[in-house]
């Protein structure tokens, strides 16, 4: 019976190891996510303001552009144009409204304006991806010790 009492100890550790690694690894893939945005967003904006590309082929040429790896590839396979976009999953609430209220209203003003909002969005982007940059910081230092502990702490309690 000891032994079975360790064992679920032990599971319990690596469990607790393993609840901490999964969320420091969705932290990374939401940094990850804001990034490609934040490129996506500055992409546009050039594309826009320099070129006036039509919407429909840059869409297009974006599209294959992304990997089916990236959350960007896999989130612009399933849409035939930037307000169809559904936001990339590792996004938190308002970071998925604030992504799906710019891509809904492109292609609906001037350049000019279109370049004005794209500036508006890139730099809310840019301050999503330096908190998540440091909440990934702070969360790389602590999640996976912190969930050892806790599967340590359920572990003493089987014993």
């Amino acid at each position: 019976m000891s032994g079975l009492r360790w064992a679920a100890a032990l599971l319990l550790m690596l469990g607790g190891f393993c609840a901490g690694d999964a969320r420091r690894q969705g932290l990374t893939q939401r940094r990850r996510a804001l990034e490609e945005l934040a490129g996506l967003l500055a992409r546009l904006r050039q594309e826009i303001g320099y070129r006036r590309a039509d919407l429909g082929r840059l869409y297009r040429a974006l599209a294959a552009g992304y990997g089916p790896a990236s959350p960007l590839g896999r989130a612009m396979a399933g849409a035939e144009s930037f307000a169809q976009m559904a936001p990339p999953g590792a996004l938190r609430s308002g970071e998925a409204a604030c992504l799906a209220e710019c891509l809904a209203a492109l292609g609906r003003a001037d350049a000019g304006q279109e370049c004005a909002r794209l500036e508006y969005y890139q730099a809310r982007f840019e301050r999503f991806l330096a908190a998540a940059r440091e909440e990934e910081a702070r969360s790389a230092a602590i999640d996976r010790r912190l969930g050892l502990a806790a599967g340590a702490v359920l572990g003493l309690l089987i014993l």
